[in-house]
């Protein structure tokens, strides 16, 4: 074997290699439960690399730490404040900092930790509400994209903010969990470009272009009811019962045109019957006893005929699309 070739690593690298071993087991060891006084030494150990000026260490000790169930404050906030590389998984995934402590780092942080904090599994509506209000196009972007989001408070800062980017407004009207009055907002403002570009592209009458963009707006309305979460749904309804709005030819024009979820959580809020037994009798596709379910909710007599007749008409366009 020819050993003439081979040297030993500079001084200066063996020590930052030694760093970086040294980083994942500082790592590790807080990860698990030790004596107090062991624990101590160890976090100023950490307090130490996370100084290094070798990014990779600094690296190697965030790395290891993001799964940590606790960490001294200052020393999760030095990480946090690092250089993306270092930083982003850090954020994206550790669970040592209370919601407060997130939202404010979200408010005082760049926009690569703004983006690490909107990824996050969980995303609390205070957070959301800082990133909305802080946060560029990319991280409430991805704000916007990420399930779980709590996004309901922050939608208002969103809309007020960009409510003229289209593929933003196009993300979030995807989403299931909207508030009924985001909604309203979402759909008058599509509803309004929608307008203004009949108008301006077209040469149509005010008057056409209204009734074009009414049309839009029903039909994105519609579009969100069948897309919307239950939970969604049972609000909406609710906010539609407080104000008289829940009307038997409301419900008719949405079934008839498709509203079939609506029409199964407005019979489940109805009648007090759990949603699975509502979405099983209504699958059956049998008049009679969906005109059984039509009545429990309290529908009589025209109304229950209307309503049955709406849910077949219903039936057949969703068969039909």
């Amino acid at each position: 074997m020819e050993f003439k070739g081979l040297r030993l690593p500079p001084s200066s690298s063996r020590a930052q290699l030694e760093k970086v071993v040294l980083a994942r087991k500082v790592g590790l060891f807080l990860l698990e439960k030790h004596d107090p006084g062991e624990r101590q030494v160890v976090e100023d150990v950490a307090r130490t690399l996370a100084h290094d000026l070798s990014v990779e260490v600094r690296q190697t000790l965030a790395f290891e730490l993001r799964r940590a169930g606790y960490l001294p404050l200052d020393l999760a906030e030095k990480i946090a404040r690092d250089v993306e590389d270092v930083s982003s998984p850090f954020l994206q995934h550790v669970s040592v900092f209370k919601e407060d402590d997130l939202a404010r780092l979200a408010r005082e942080l760049d926009e690569h930790a703004q983006i690490a904090i909107a990824r996050r599994s969980h995303v609390p509506d205070i957070v959301a509400v800082a990133i909305a209000e802080t946060g560029g196009e990319r991280p409430v972007t991805y704000l916007i994209r990420n399930p779980g989001a709590e996004i309901e408070r922050a939608c208002g800062p969103i809309l007020n903010r960009f409510s003229g980017n289209r593929a933003m407004m196009d993300h979030l009207s995807r989403r299931g969990d909207l508030p009924l009055e985001i909604v309203q907002r979402l759909v008058d403002h599509v509803s309004q470009a929608c307008r203004d570009g009949l108008i301006a592209h077209y040469d149509l009458s005010a008057e056409k272009a209204d009734a074009l963009a009414a049309a839009s707006r029903a039909d994105t309305v519609l579009k969100w009811l069948e897309g919307a979460s239950r939970g969604a749904l049972n609000e909406h309804i609710r906010q539609l019962e407080q104000r008289g709005a829940l009307t038997d030819r409301y419900l008719v024009d949405i079934t008839k045109r498709g509203g079939l979820r609506f029409f199964e959580s407005v019979m489940a809020y109805k009648t007090g019957i759990d949603i699975i037994t509502i979405e099983r009798i209504i699958s059956a596709h049998s008049a009679t006893h969906v005109l059984k379910l039509i009545r429990r909710a309290g529908y009589r007599d025209e109304q229950a005929t209307r309503l049955l007749g709406a849910w077949e008409m219903g039936v057949n366009q969703s068969v039909g699309g």
